[in-house]
Protein backbone atom coordinates (compact mmCIF):
# COMPACT_ATOMS: atom_id res chain seq x y z
CA UNK A 1 0.00 0.00 0.00
CA UNK A 2 0.97 3.50 -1.26
CA UNK A 3 2.07 5.94 1.72
CA UNK A 4 -0.08 9.20 0.26
CA UNK A 5 2.24 11.83 2.70
CA UNK A 6 5.21 10.15 1.15
CA UNK A 7 4.17 10.53 -2.36
CA UNK A 8 3.43 14.03 -1.83
CA UNK A 9 6.30 16.58 -3.00
CA UNK A 10 8.46 17.68 0.23
CA UNK A 11 6.74 21.22 -0.96
CA UNK A 12 2.95 20.69 -0.99
CA UNK A 13 3.47 18.70 2.57
CA UNK A 14 5.27 22.32 3.64
CA UNK A 15 2.23 24.27 2.32
CA UNK A 16 0.04 21.77 3.72
CA UNK A 17 1.88 22.44 7.56
CA UNK A 18 1.71 26.15 6.88
CA UNK A 19 -1.54 26.73 6.31
CA UNK A 20 -2.52 24.68 9.75
CA UNK A 21 -0.77 26.69 11.86
CA UNK A 22 -3.24 29.22 13.56
CA UNK A 23 -2.86 33.19 12.20
CA UNK A 24 -1.97 34.07 15.12
CA UNK A 25 1.40 33.06 14.08
CA UNK A 26 1.54 35.18 11.42
CA UNK A 27 0.95 38.88 12.53
CA UNK A 28 -0.26 40.93 15.79
CA UNK A 29 -3.28 40.67 17.44
CA UNK A 30 -6.09 42.63 15.76
CA UNK A 31 -7.29 44.68 19.02
CA UNK A 32 -3.76 46.15 20.33
CA UNK A 33 -1.37 49.03 19.66
CA UNK A 34 1.97 46.62 18.88
CA UNK A 35 4.43 49.36 20.14
CA UNK A 36 7.79 47.52 19.64
CA UNK A 37 11.34 49.45 21.13
CA UNK A 38 15.07 48.14 19.92
CA UNK A 39 17.31 49.91 21.82
CA UNK A 40 20.31 50.73 20.72
CA UNK A 41 23.60 51.37 23.41
CA UNK A 42 26.67 53.19 22.51
CA UNK A 43 29.61 54.51 24.37
CA UNK A 44 28.41 58.40 23.68
CA UNK A 45 24.55 58.05 22.41
CA UNK A 46 21.64 55.57 23.16
CA UNK A 47 18.85 55.27 20.20
CA UNK A 48 14.94 53.76 20.67
CA UNK A 49 14.09 52.79 17.56
CA UNK A 50 10.40 52.29 18.04
CA UNK A 51 8.08 50.65 15.64
CA UNK A 52 4.30 51.14 16.16
CA UNK A 53 1.17 48.82 14.79
CA UNK A 54 -1.97 49.28 15.14
CA UNK A 55 -4.56 46.56 15.02
CA UNK A 56 -7.62 46.57 12.63
CA UNK A 57 -9.96 47.42 15.81
CA UNK A 58 -7.97 50.20 17.76
CA UNK A 59 -6.62 52.09 14.42
CA UNK A 60 -9.50 54.37 14.56
CA UNK A 61 -8.70 54.83 18.50
CA UNK A 62 -5.11 55.72 17.48
CA UNK A 63 -5.31 57.27 14.92
CA UNK A 64 -6.92 60.97 15.91
CA UNK A 65 -3.57 61.23 18.20
CA UNK A 66 -1.74 61.29 14.71
CA UNK A 67 -4.06 62.24 11.85
CA UNK A 68 -5.82 65.41 13.97
CA UNK A 69 -7.75 66.97 11.77
CA UNK A 70 -9.12 63.59 10.30
CA UNK A 71 -8.92 64.38 6.70
CA UNK A 72 -6.65 61.07 6.06
CA UNK A 73 -3.49 62.72 5.96
CA UNK A 74 -0.77 62.80 8.11
CA UNK A 75 1.06 66.58 7.95
CA UNK A 76 4.74 67.07 8.60
CA UNK A 77 3.02 69.18 11.81
CA UNK A 78 1.01 66.41 12.45
CA UNK A 79 3.84 63.58 12.60
CA UNK A 80 6.05 66.07 14.66
CA UNK A 81 3.03 66.23 17.18
CA UNK A 82 2.60 62.60 17.16
CA UNK A 83 6.37 62.07 18.19
CA UNK A 84 6.44 65.06 20.67
CA UNK A 85 3.53 62.91 22.27
CA UNK A 86 5.25 59.86 21.95
CA UNK A 87 8.10 60.87 23.57
CA UNK A 88 6.07 62.70 26.43
CA UNK A 89 5.28 59.00 27.32
CA UNK A 90 9.04 58.00 27.34
CA UNK A 91 10.95 57.72 30.35
CA UNK A 92 14.83 56.95 29.91
CA UNK A 93 17.03 56.99 33.02
CA UNK A 94 20.97 55.84 32.74
CA UNK A 95 22.08 55.17 36.22
CA UNK A 96 19.85 56.73 37.90
CA UNK A 97 19.43 60.35 35.98
CA UNK A 98 16.60 61.02 33.43
CA UNK A 99 18.04 61.37 29.98
CA UNK A 100 16.64 63.79 27.05
CA UNK A 101 15.37 62.24 24.23
CA UNK A 102 15.18 63.92 20.75
CA UNK A 103 13.72 63.08 17.73
CA UNK A 104 15.93 61.53 14.88
CA UNK A 105 14.08 60.24 12.17
CA UNK A 106 9.86 59.30 11.65
CA UNK A 107 8.28 57.73 8.69
CA UNK A 108 4.15 57.48 8.74
CA UNK A 109 2.32 55.52 6.51
CA UNK A 110 -1.10 56.69 5.27
CA UNK A 111 -3.80 56.62 7.64
CA UNK A 112 -5.69 54.63 5.14
CA UNK A 113 -3.02 51.93 5.11
CA UNK A 114 -2.40 52.45 9.33
CA UNK A 115 -6.53 51.11 9.67
CA UNK A 116 -5.25 48.10 7.64
CA UNK A 117 -3.70 46.28 10.75
CA UNK A 118 0.03 46.05 8.75
CA UNK A 119 1.47 49.45 8.40
CA UNK A 120 3.85 50.40 10.65
CA UNK A 121 4.84 54.00 11.90
CA UNK A 122 8.60 54.37 12.70
CA UNK A 123 10.14 56.65 15.10
CA UNK A 124 13.75 57.18 16.12
CA UNK A 125 14.60 58.70 19.15
CA UNK A 126 18.49 59.58 20.46
CA UNK A 127 19.98 60.33 23.54
CA UNK A 128 23.46 61.73 23.35
CA UNK A 129 25.70 60.87 26.55
CA UNK A 130 29.13 62.20 28.44
CA UNK A 131 31.62 59.69 28.02
CA UNK A 132 30.91 56.87 29.93
CA UNK A 133 32.79 55.48 33.14
CA UNK A 134 34.27 52.42 32.56
CA UNK A 135 32.21 49.63 34.52
CA UNK A 136 28.73 48.47 35.36
CA UNK A 137 25.89 50.69 34.03
CA UNK A 138 21.89 50.65 34.48
CA UNK A 139 19.37 52.02 31.46
CA UNK A 140 15.84 51.75 32.31
CA UNK A 141 13.50 52.49 29.74
CA UNK A 142 9.62 53.35 30.15
CA UNK A 143 6.82 53.52 28.03
CA UNK A 144 3.34 54.80 28.96
CA UNK A 145 1.92 55.42 25.50
CA UNK A 146 -1.68 54.83 25.34
CA UNK A 147 -1.31 52.16 27.69
CA UNK A 148 -5.18 50.83 27.46
CA UNK A 149 -4.85 49.90 23.63
CA UNK A 150 -1.17 49.16 23.79
CA UNK A 151 0.92 46.02 23.90
CA UNK A 152 4.64 46.27 24.14
CA UNK A 153 8.01 44.69 23.39
CA UNK A 154 11.57 45.83 24.26
CA UNK A 155 14.72 44.55 23.39
CA UNK A 156 18.51 45.45 23.40
CA UNK A 157 20.55 45.32 19.81
CA UNK A 158 23.46 43.80 19.62
CA UNK A 159 26.09 47.02 20.55
CA UNK A 160 28.37 47.62 17.32
CA UNK A 161 31.06 49.09 19.51
CA UNK A 162 33.00 46.47 21.12
CA UNK A 163 33.78 48.49 24.35
CA UNK A 164 29.38 47.86 25.05
CA UNK A 165 28.47 44.63 26.46
CA UNK A 166 24.86 43.81 27.34
CA UNK A 167 25.09 41.83 30.43
CA UNK A 168 21.13 41.50 31.56
CA UNK A 169 17.69 42.44 30.12
CA UNK A 170 14.47 42.88 32.69
CA UNK A 171 10.73 43.80 31.51
CA UNK A 172 8.19 43.49 33.37
CA UNK A 173 5.21 41.86 32.93
CA UNK A 174 3.81 43.70 29.85
CA UNK A 175 6.86 44.84 28.78
CA UNK A 176 6.42 48.78 29.14
CA UNK A 177 9.27 48.89 31.31
CA UNK A 178 12.91 47.48 30.50
CA UNK A 179 15.55 47.47 32.59
CA UNK A 180 19.03 46.83 30.88
CA UNK A 181 22.25 46.31 32.61
CA UNK A 182 25.67 46.88 30.83
CA UNK A 183 29.21 47.11 31.06
CA UNK A 184 31.80 49.31 29.66
CA UNK A 185 35.08 48.90 28.43
CA UNK A 186 36.94 52.49 27.23
CA UNK A 187 39.32 51.73 24.37
CA UNK A 188 38.27 48.09 23.67
CA UNK A 189 37.15 49.44 20.30
CA UNK A 190 41.03 50.44 19.79
CA UNK A 191 42.65 47.14 20.92
CA UNK A 192 43.46 44.48 17.98
CA UNK A 193 42.38 41.12 18.49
Amino acid sequence: MVDPVKTLPSYVLMLFLWAALPPSLFGHRLDEYLQATLVTIEPGKIRLQINLTPGVAVADAVLPFVDRNRDGIISTNEAAAYCELLKRDLVLVLDQHKLNLNITASNFPAPADLRTGWAIIQVEFSATLDPLTAGTHKLVIQNRHLPKVSVYLCNAAQPKSKAVQITQQKRNDNQSECEMGFTVEPGKDNAQN
